[in-house]
């Protein structure tokens, strides 16, 4: 999925004031979060991504995670940023649970570079 695709779906489904680059930029920061907690740990030949600035990047999450994830944490943020207290506690509840489900598929699938150079008896 691309980042413009994300916001797209995101401004359908949430009209709001906030321009592209804000959105890139949220969208950006959660995938540095991703990158740093989860594919640096399972997928080392992974690049690190950098800032987005076109929309046209694709995005680190794949489907059918990605849609939940991406969507789900740019409502929250524009929630916040509008001081929803209720509607941002309901997206990041719906973001959080999207985000394990992710979180246990990579744990699943992959091999944490650190298996086995552990304390050893």
């Amino acid at each position: 999925m691309k980042a413009i695709e994300a916001i797209r779906r995101v401004d359908i489904l949430e009209p709001n004031q906030y321009a592209v680059d804000q959105k890139l930029r949220w969208l950006s920061l959660l995938d540095g979060q991703i990158y740093e907690e989860l594919i640096s740990a399972y997928e080392p030949g992974e690049e690190k991504p950098g800032e987005y600035l076109s929309g046209d990047e694709e995005l680190l999450v794949p489907m059918p995670y990605a849609e939940s994830i991406y969507c789900r944490y740019l409502q929250a943020m524009i929630a916040a940023e509008n001081f929803e207290s209720a509607k941002y506690n309901q997206q990041i509840v719906l973001y959080n649970g999207a985000f394990q489900q992710y979180r246990d598929w990579i744990c699943r699938r992959g091999r944490h570079r650190n298996r086995g150079k552990g304390f050893r008896f």
